[in-house]
């Protein structure tokens, strides 16, 4: 009988206080372990102070080992020295988390466990604070943070709890990433340090500048302290992308012919009858680079009244700033309409290259027994499109707030409070201007210029011939090549006049040879503001209650919480509206695209592919705004709508970029007016929880129950959009809509002691992920004609996802600072969105229904459908005629599907000192995730069902190596806009070396070497099944990164 393993205090001291380190949580209970729990204060200062990566690694082992749940950490040491460029690359070393960095801006977002960034829980000191998430992140559920919007260092660890304890805050389904704050009673006072570095960049060429400072100091013993950490680091990056995105079929169909040489190119290859033929939409150079900087700061002060009583603050503060981005993209095509083949231009044709083999790589069809798709990859193309392009991209995220707490202990109670305020911003901007060199699809039309003039005009062909060959997807083999036999010309051009629905006007001059030549001007402004207050209490009884050594209840803690986040979204999408047409020319077109004047383009990686000598211009994206706004209309009124029946809108203007916000060229209200909302969502909690322990037999356990009562209430302000007594113009109403749920979730987890060095855990717990406010549409959209009428009823009404989740663990500590643990996990989601098409209820049982439309009614169904749906009162169309119209209803639902995701992790960390040197000095840490995911068709994206990292590492007398190696295996992307293309697509398996290597010259000063993507990793997308169906390829290139730090 292992009767001394677990009692009494010793239980408690083990429980609470390695939660404490854990989660943050200082619910310690019962004031006879006071002074013991400051001892194990004191031991873990000296546990910090210990430095390199196997005391680092140990440092996050023994959280693990302690804590009364299923939690992965890393360390306050480790978090600063991992080879990490931002904290989500460094969470990447913990099981089951997948990093994703392959957006636009180096974004850094996790999925963790099969679920994506949007089932996470992100927390600061256990609370909840506002995320600088982007206006442009519509997932569905949760709110994602934006990891490389933080410097890693200025935290204390991070801890990545998978089964929550009743008392922590809900939200996160797929686990809690608690970020750490340090405390500054618990550190070492005087305790001073500066790193002063540069990072340099493979494809700018640009070194960056980097600083870090922190410090501790106890202002008076043990009473008052601070403690503080500050990161900055410049911020210069550049990512080359190669685009081909889709395939279009070249086949002859309804006597639109694209490929010259179709029917001999399917014989020569026999090609099945049934079968389609596809071959590459477009080739695309494409160079994103943004520059600015990243400032991060954690700040704490500690005072501990008496020795039961203490208070503190926490100050964080991030902000990252690319206030200088770009996007350069120029694309060669063969002119082809992707959606509708009767829009290709109309003296566009390819010639499909004989001799390169075409490939199978999807179906028509989900069905299998569906015809096949076939890929030709090489063709020359005549009469073909070029766009040259350049977006001018900003970013600003930006993320400040202020924690109180107190603790106190007395007798058997401890209590804790927190009270938070913090607030968010994530500004985003991209002005898009480009030129596109184009046929129109008719071979006679209407053309009106600027000054009036109408004339009817025969279509004239570019004169753009080319080659482009995807090389089965090998970069070596990749051809695209094209030119001009008569070059364009861009000034003294007479253009059309753009109204308040343009983004782009077209010139046909006689300096082109009457070909058609398109200026552009798109892009959006996408502002996002958060705020989020709370206050937190928390109480726990110590006990001494059971039966003998079988069950005992050692304590029972109980606490309340409320939340308020206020989130205000402006989105604007702005045009040509209002410009002066006079002022486009050639003065905006430059050579001096990146790769001319940084590093080539993917580093000289794809030598087939044109450069800024062959045909890559871009736009002086500063040099043309300025131009472009000289002149232009300052009032709406004064620019035409795109319309005869339409206004302009009152609630247009300039957006920031100095550019008109867009109408809708039928309702009249601006583009993106649905996205433009406030809302407000309160979240009251209360929960009760207990902690046990006891034996069955020789086995010692203990473990933790509870429940979580749950209430949300939401209000939303928003524009509906109405329409006028002709059922036509748009009408924008600003509209409050409410809506509240509640849910009560039971937890439990249990560990028993099955040797000294053998834990098995096991978990059960409820959980909801709330749906995305910014996602959540307040109000409904109502779009009229003569014959129909659509009506989009509000997403708000959608609840949250709900999941039953299950989690074992058995861990093995076969010697100090190392472990094999394996766990399994299974998580069921139900309560999945979906949308209802068709939708048609009785009159009166709808209010918004009946307040935009009136009454429907269900008639009899035609085209198979089982009925249709009518609105009662008529309309009067525009040759007086009364209809009554078919009313289109689509109203968001919940359905009764179910995701499953389950999976395992294998987790080894093994250190080798008890091996003679030099085998002394070495370690490891291999983990391995493997995923599963079944039941409904709603795939989950940016997930690989499997993935590991492997991290080697070797010290000895102040010189420390480590290797870290992260892979992952294939994943699924879902479609994105226009640009990225809209179909699902395939991110195959990608892998990433790095290196750290420190050398401690003295007790003071210590060197590092950092270097990223050793490997040189090329990210690769693809269609279907086949990878030769290639869709797009990234690159970023290696890093390089050199410090020092000095202690004081």
């Amino acid at each position: 009988m292992h009767t001394n393993k677990i009692n009494g205090s010793h239980l408690i001291l083990n429980s609470t206080t390695a939660f404490l380190i854990a989660v943050s949580s200082p619910t310690i209970i019962a004031q006879e372990v006071n002074a013991a729990i400051n001892k194990s204060i004191s031991d873990d200062t000296e546990v910090i102070e210990v430095t390199g990566v196997r005391a680092s690694l140990e440092n996050a082992l023994n959280v693990k080992k302690e804590s009364s749940s299923i939690v992965d950490a890393i360390s306050a040491t480790d978090i600063d020295a991992l080879p990490a460029l931002d904290l989500g690359e460094a969470l990447q070393a913990i099981p089951g988390i997948q990093l994703n960095s392959d957006e636009e801006g180096r974004q850094s977002t996790i999925s963790l466990r099969g679920l994506g960034s949007g089932f996470v829980n992100t927390t600061a000191f256990g609370q909840t604070f506002a995320t600088p998430s982007a206006a442009s992140e519509l997932n569905a559920v949760g709110s994602p943070n934006p990891f490389a919007a933080f410097e890693a260092g200025v935290f204390d660890g991070v801890t990545v709890i998978k089964s929550p304890t009743a008392d922590l805050q809900e939200g996160g389904i797929a686990g809690v990433v608690d970020m750490q704050l340090q405390q500054a009673l618990s550190k070492k006072d005087g305790n001073f340090n500066i790193s002063v570095g540069g990072r340099y960049e493979e494809l700018t060429g640009e070194i960056d500048e980097e600083l870090k400072l922190a410090g501790v100091k106890h202002i008076i013993d043990d009473k008052l302290a601070v403690a503080f950490k500050f990161a900055g680091s410049g911020q210069t990056f550049r990512r080359d992308t190669f685009d081909i995105i889709d395939y279009i079929t070249v086949d002859t169909e309804e006597g639109f012919v694209r490929a010259t040489n179709i029917d001999e190119y399917r014989a020569r290859w026999g090609l099945p009858e049934d079968a389609q033929l596809t071959a590459p939409a477009r080739g695309r150079n494409v160079s994103e680079f943004s520059e600015g900087d990243r400032l991060s700061f954690t700040g704490n002060i500690e005072y501990k009244i008496t020795d039961d009583f203490k208070v503190g603050a926490h100050v964080l503060f991030s902000e990252r700033n690319l206030d200088n981005g770009t996007k350069e993209a120029t694309t060669f095509s063969p002119g082809f309409n992707t959606t509708r083949r009767d829009r290709d231009n109309f003296d566009g044709r390819i010639t499909l290259d004989l001799n390169s083999a075409p490939f199978v790589y999807d179906r028509v069809s989900d069905d299998p027994d569906s015809p096949l798709v076939y890929a030709a990859p090489r063709y020359s193309f005549v009469n073909g499109n070029l766009q040259t392009e350049n977006r001018k991209t900003t970013f600003r995220e930006k993320s400040e707030g202020l924690i109180l707490y107190a603790d106190y202990i007395t007798d058997d109670w401890s209590f804790d409070s927190k009270i938070t305020h913090s607030e968010a911003t994530n500004q985003f901007a991209n002005v898009g201007i480009n030129f596109n060199h184009t046929q129109d699809w008719r071979r006679q039309f209407n053309f009106t210029d600027v000054e009036g003039t109408r004339r009817d005009l025969i279509t004239v062909p570019t004169g753009f011939d080319g080659i482009i060959d995807s090389g089965y997807g090998n970069l070596n083999d990749i051809v695209v090549q094209g030119g001009f036999a008569v070059p364009y010309v861009y000034n003294g051009l007479v253009w059309q006049e753009p109204n308040l629905s343009s983004s782009t006007v077209s010139s046909i001059s006689d300096a082109n040879q009457g070909r058609q030549l398109i200026f552009g001007i798109n892009g959006r402004v996408q502002d996002l503001d958060r705020k989020v207050s709370s206050v937190e209490f928390n109480s726990a009884r110590f006990l001494d209650l059971g039966i003998g050594e079988v069950f005992r209840a050692d304590a029972v803690k109980f606490g309340a919480r409320f939340s308020r986040e206020k989130l205000n979204s402006l989105d604007q999408r702005q045009g040509a509206p209002g410009i002066d047409t006079s002022n486009i020319s050639d003065a905006f077109i430059t050579s001096n695209v990146l790769s001319a004047v940084q590093n080539e383009y993917f580093n000289g990686n794809i030598p087939g592919t044109f450069d800024n000598t062959s045909g890559w211009l871009t736009i002086d994206n500063d040099l043309a705004i300025a131009i472009l706004q000289q002149n232009i209309a300052l009032n709406a009124s004064e620019i035409p709508t795109a319309t005869s029946f339409s206004v302009a809108s009152p609630i247009l203007e300039r957006n920031r970029t100095g550019f008109w916000d867009t109408q809708d060229r039928n309702s009249g209200l601006p583009t993106n007016i649905g996205f433009n909302f406030g809302a407000q969502q309160d979240i009251t909690a209360f929960y009760v929880m207990s902690d046990f322990s006891g034996e069955f037999g020789p086995v010692p356990y203990t473990g933790n129950i509870g429940v979580r009562y749950v209430e949300t209430d939401n209000t939303f302000d928003g524009f509906e959009t109405q329409v006028d007594a002709q059922g036509r113009n748009g009408i924008a109403v600003l509209t409050e809509f409410k809506d509240d749920y509640s849910h009560t979730l039971p937890m439990a987890n249990i560990a028993f002691e099955l040797s000294d060095d053998i834990i098995l855990r096991a978990a059960y717990y409820e959980g909801i992920v709330r749906p995305n406010l910014l996602s959540q549409r307040p109000t409904a959209s109502l779009r009229g004609g003569n014959n129909s009428v659509n009506l989009d009823l509000p997403t708000a009404t959608v609840r949250p996802y709900d999941a039953t989740n299950y989690d074992v663990s058995l861990e093995w500590y076969n010697r100090e600072g190392s472990a094999v643990t394996l766990g399994f996990f299974k998580k069921d989601i139900t309560n999945l969105f979906d949308e209802e098409e068709g939708f048609c209820p009785s009159s009166g049982t709808n209010p918004v229904i009946d307040r935009l439309l009136g009454p429907i009614e269900r008639v009899p169904g035609t085209g198979g459908r089982e009925f249709g749906c009518i609105q009662l009162t008529p309309i009067v169309d525009d040759d007086g005629n009364e209809n009554l119209r078919e009313v289109i209803i689509t109203s968001p639902i919940n359905t009764t599907e179910k995701i499953s995701v389950e999976g395992f992790e294998l987790a080894i960390q093994q250190n080798l000192d008890f091996l003679p040197f030099p085998w002394s000095g070495f370690g490891g840490v291999f983990n391995y995730t493997n995923l599963r995911q079944s039941g409904s068709e709603l795939e989950l994206t940016r997930v690989s069902p499997e993935s590991f990292n492997v991290i080697g590492y070797w010290e000895h007398k102040g010189i420390s190596l480590r290797l870290a190696y992260n892979w992952r295996d294939d994943q699924t992307l879902r479609g994105a806009n226009s640009f990225l293309g809209t179909n699902a697509r395939t991110r195959e398996s990608t892998e990433r070396l790095d290196f750290v290597g420190s050398y401690q010259l003295n007790d003071q000063t210590k060197l590092f070497l950092r270097a990223f993507n050793l490997t040189d990793d090329v990210g690769v997308e693809y269609l279907g099944s086949d990878e030769q169906a290639l869709s797009r390829l990234t690159y970023n290139g290696r890093i390089y990164q050199l410090a020092v730090n000095y202690r004081f």
